[in-house]
């Protein structure tokens, strides 16, 4: 299994060394199409912005222009949809982002990825995959994309499951549904657990895996996934959160699978090969622990086809002979 894998790596990678460009227009693409549709589904008020017809073009410019771009494009279509709805709805949440990006994003544009990836996640309902396996691949600063992931899809989920009362019930006092709609965000229990949740997982698999010992990723995500299931449990019997305990176990251990197929993709490595070095200069000593990599080289196999035919017509030609001279005649 770990020699298919790292084989798998090797093709990968030379793939994506070949076709950079179109890989990278590809993933930008689809992700921003998802997004949009994802997007529409959830606070989809405004007709004429969940025509395919208008999200298929507005997905192949994010592909073909920076991360900001994709970034305004989802602000205005937010900003429309709920525009459509309440002024003050709108003015309210995008606040919000202008904060989020003000706060993190403006100095990491491409996090804007990962808080995309765990709406996606949790649109999807397959969000407890999340803080263990992102934990491996990103720094602790990426937190609050995460954190920040968190709090728009809830903000959004809220959005749009009163959609009934935004839209139909005309005589509502817009202000107060606004004041309706923080009160319930912010007291929205399985928004706190899962913050909490996962923050903490997150935080934890990132020490655990920098510690200098052996195969200290591995215990990172056991110790990430045992947290994650732990504290999950808790918070949803500590504040009646209501989260689907089944779905949370389910999630838990599919991330477990998840986690220890990207630790020997793209961090293996061979511990039974480790050496220990020790060197000096004029002002200091060294000590160094060097870890191989798992590497493995996969051969590129040609298969060359002959034509029967070919060969057959090949056998089939005339050669005239040649008449060499003997020896003995050469020799006069």
């Amino acid at each position: 299994m770990t020699t298919f894998l790292l084989e798998l790596k090797e093709r990968w990678s030379r793939l994506y060394d070949r076709h950079e460009k179109k890989i990278l227009f590809i993933f930008k693409f689809a992700f921003s199409l998802i997004a949009l549709f994802l997007l529409t589904n959830e606070i989809g008020f405004l007709t004429v912005l969940k025509n395919p017809l208008v999200i298929i073009p507005s997905a192949a410019v994010c592909a073909f222009t920076p991360g900001f771009v994709t970034v305004i494009v989802l602000s205005v279509f937010v900003f429309m949809h709920l525009f459509s709805v309440s002024l003050q709805l709108a003015m309210v949440v995008m606040a919000v982002m202008l904060v989020m990006y003000l706060l993190f994003f403006r100095f990491c544009p491409k996090a804007i990825y990962i808080l995309l990836l765990v709406i996606f996640c949790f649109c999807l309902r397959i969000e407890y995959v999340l803080p263990v396996c992102l934990a491996l691949m990103l720094s602790f600063n990426y937190i609050f994309a995460v954190d920040f992931g968190i709090v728009l899809f809830y903000i959004f989920h809220t959005i749009g499951a009163y959609e009934a009362v935004l839209t139909r019930q005309t005589s509502v006092d817009k202000v107060g549904v606004i004041s309706y709609l923080a009160e319930s965000i912010l007291n929205n229990r399985a928004m706190i657990a899962v913050l909490i949740g996962f923050s903490v997982t997150f935080l934890l698999v990132n020490i655990v895996r920098r510690l200098p010992i052996s195969y200290a990723r591995a215990y990172s995500i056991i110790a990430g996934v045992i947290s994650q299931l732990i504290l999950l449990i808790v918070m949803d019997i500590w504040l009646g959160a209501g989260l689907h305990l089944p779905a949370v176990i389910a999630g838990t251990i599919v991330s477990t699978g998840i986690a220890f197929i990207f630790n020997v993709m793209f961090f293996g490595a061979d511990f039974t090969r480790q050496e220990h070095l020790q060197f000096e200069d004029d002002e200091y000593y060294y000590y160094v622990k060097a870890v191989p990599k798992r590497n493995v080289t996969v051969s590129d196999v040609k298969v060359t086809h002959i034509n029967a035919k070919s060969l057959k017509d090949r056998g089939t030609t005339e050669f005239t002979p040649v008449d060499w001279p003997d020896d003995d005649n050469a020799d006069k």
